[in-house]
């Protein structure tokens, strides 16, 4: 059985950027939400949840993913991803 998956992203907005890492956060979010494979996407700080790894896998391959990270690297300062392991 596959087991779901969580990531949780920071990032911050380089200055001057914000309206524009809003802007391609929103058009990630949008793009992601509509992924057989995705249970929820969070904006408020991007929190994601997959039903699996493969999920993701799949994700990180599409076209709005990849034009979403170019665009939250060209607009912020620090872009990190988080694989969060809860306990049990």
């Amino acid at each position: 059985m596959s087991k779901p998956v969580h990531l949780f992203v920071t990032l911050q907005a380089k200055p001057g950027q914000m309206e524009a890492l809003q802007q391609a956060i929103a058009g990630l979010v949008a793009g992601s939400r509509q992924e057989a494979g995705c249970v929820s996407y969070n904006a408020a700080y991007i929190v994601e949840h997959w039903k699996d790894q493969a999920a993701v896998d799949f994700h990180n391959k599409t076209p709005h993913f990849i034009e979403g990270v170019k665009k939250l690297q060209e607009h912020s300062s620090n872009l990190q991803i988080h694989n969060v392991h809860w306990l049990d």
